[in-house]
């Protein structure tokens, strides 16, 4: 690339990053938000947070790419307008098409990392995600061991527990056991520690007693007792099998799924929409970048409006979106409409393609032309006076 070609680039490039960045961080915090109870009630440190929120960034990332784009080339070329910097150009011989190389290429480098996010980075960070959430839920030290705290680890089970020490031991503990309405249990036990084992996970408590309340008898049954464990197996998940979704299985696992996969037996169809959402992607993200330039590529004078034209296209852009989601998630119960989900992007891309070469011009109609020339004039008349 020539200094031209790098300086376009460059600024469109910058443009992308910053836009990306920015969306990707607003739509992240409110996202990681969700996932607050990690910490305040499942007794996670501020590192286990970050880490498994930020495994759902490679998702926004790919689903903001296309639109971060759009935003970026449209901006690189409205100023690029606004400064007359096209006009130069175009006055020194260099053609539209020449002018929109490096784009062209910072469109295509954008569309290659999307499909690979698609078909196997998003995937597996989702994996790695629904792992993380289902350790910390299965993780019953860190969820009762949480001192001077009443935790409710199940519906009428609730934990309680004095002080926890440096080699895991726990002091002080309190388990009120309400699961069966005509027998409520209260253990108190002066310690105790987690045990795991082949037979499952128990907390194995020590010098206390058990209070027994039965549904209509006035007085409690008490045993003491200097060893008791108890079996907090039904309350991890360690012996379930996993089963993925379809976003996120890796492409290979949806091209190929096992004849005794559950998913797949309950929702094919949605293993077929995620195969065609994955492959045409990258046409969505061209045709993104292709609104754009038809709008705005063009050399423009100072006179001409070029707000009005970077306007013109929120149709353009509404549709296309509007359809592609309407398309994929018809394509799960009619597979009739799965080469339409690819015909789609390849229209508004030749389209675009007309548009830039001079065959094929969109124009506003005249009525909502003239209303808005009307319009921008009241502006200025109200600005001046």
């Amino acid at each position: 690339m020539n200094r031209l070609d790098r300086y376009v680039f460059r600024s469109a490039a910058t443009a992308f990053l910053g836009t990306l960045l920015v969306l990707t961080a607003m739509i992240w915090v409110t996202q990681a938000l969700r996932e607050l109870d990690i910490m305040t009630t499942q007794g996670q440190t501020i590192l286990a947070f970050v880490f498994i929120t930020s495994l759902a960034l490679p998702a926004l990332i790919l689903g903001l790419a296309p639109a971060a784009l759009f935003m970026a080339v449209a901006h690189t070329l409205f100023r690029m307008n606004s400064d007359s910097e096209i006009v130069v150009a175009s006055a020194a011989g260099i053609s539209t098409w020449r002018f929109l190389r490096p784009l062209v290429i910072l469109a295509l480098i954008v569309a290659t990392c999307c499909a690979a996010l698609s078909l196997e980075l998003v995937p597996a960070a989702l994996r790695q995600f629904r792992f993380e959430i289902s350790r910390v839920r299965a993780d019953v030290v860190a969820f009762i061991a949480q001192p001077g705290r009443f935790t409710t680890l199940a519906q009428g089970m609730v934990f309680h527990v004095r002080e926890r020490n440096a080699n895991g031991v726990l002091g002080g503990i309190f388990i009120n056991d309400a699961r069966d309405p005509n027998q409520v249990n209260t253990y108190l036990a002066e310690r105790g520690q987690v045990v795991d084992s082949a037979e499952g996970t128990f907390l194995v408590l020590e010098d206390g007693a058990i209070h027994r309340r039965t549904t209509g008898k006035p007085d409690s049954n008490v045993v003491e007792f200097q060893r008791y464990a108890f079996d907090l197996s039904p309350f991890t998940s360690n012996g379930e099998a996993t089963v993925y979704r379809a976003p996120e299985r890796s492409f290979r696992d949806l091209l190929n799924p096992s004849s005794q996969d559950v998913a797949f037996l309950l929702e094919a169809g949605r293993f077929t929409e995620e195969i065609h959402r994955r492959l045409s992607l990258p046409l969505y993200v061209l045709a993104f970048f292709g609104i754009a330039c038809a709008a705005l590529a063009e050399p423009r004078t100072t006179r001409e409006g070029r707000g009005l034209a970077l306007a013109a296209t929120a149709p353009f852009i509404i549709t296309l979106q509007v359809t592609s989601f309407g398309l994929i998630n018809q394509v799960r119960s009619n597979p009739d409409l799965i080469p339409f989900v690819y015909i789609v992007p390849i229209v508004f891309i030749v389209g675009s393609l007309l548009s830039l070469s001079g065959r094929f011009k969109p124009r506003m109609p005249e009525a909502i032309r003239r209303r808005v020339d009307r319009l921008a004039q009241r502006v200025v008349r109200a600005t001046v006076n």
